[in-house]
């Protein structure tokens, strides 16, 4: 027994690396959104698949080693990582809901093929607003402190609420990405690598 559990743990981590790997490639590209400073990347496409998968603490592991990484391999640079806190936290913000609801509301064999896409839709517009929600929480926290002991400028209403509302901006286009991406993405890998990835 305890040869299975060791077995299944070293299989965990090496899944882990894996994802976290991918994760951190696709981080690296970043898709312009056509206006100053808003750049998506897909990396949070890897996450979310880990933690529906794997439980959500697997694709908080993915969000936190990626962030790692990328941190490690750019820098601190002018932002001291400021972009990578704000990526953890708002990648977080929506796979975590999203595998606690899927799991509850979505998995269900006995339900209707319509049942299960409403129940998806649920857990999407959730998630969406979770995501939104958690980032302009954040923002309006730590903005303001990074501008004030980094950038050593104090950033006003007039000047905080803009960067607020161009980083919800990008949320909100993540999280309906995400929440497009995640039903067809979930069903193919099941389909095809459940035995694979040792998916039940």
């Amino acid at each position: 027994m305890s040869t299975q559990k060791n077995q299944s743990k070293t299989f965990r981590l090496v899944l882990l690396a894996m994802f976290s790997a991918l994760a951190t490639i696709l981080y690296f590209i970043e898709v312009p959104l056509g206006m100053e400073h808003l750049k998506m990347d897909l990396s949070d496409i890897v996450a979310l698949a880990g933690s529906v998968f794997y439980g959500p603490f697997f694709g908080i592991g993915v969000e936190l080693i990626k962030n790692l990484i990328h941190l490690a391999i750019k820098g601190l640079g002018s932002q001291m990582g400021f972009g990578n806190l704000m990526n953890f936290i708002v990648g977080c913000a929506y796979i975590v809901p999203f595998t606690l609801l899927y799991n509850k509301l979505c998995k269900n064999n006995e339900k209707t093929r319509k049942n299960k896409i409403i129940s998806f839709v649920v857990t999407a517009v959730v998630s969406v607003i979770s995501i939104v929600a958690v980032g302009i929480g954040a923002n309006y926290f730590i903005d303001p402190l990074f501008f004030r002991y980094f950038m050593h400028f104090e950033l006003t209403s007039e000047t905080l609420w803009p960067a607020i509302w161009s980083a919800t901006l990008l949320n909100v286009i993540k999280g309906v990405t995400l929440s497009v991406v995640a039903y067809p993405l979930i069903a193919v890998l099941k389909k095809r690598l459940s035995s694979v990835l040792r998916i039940d």
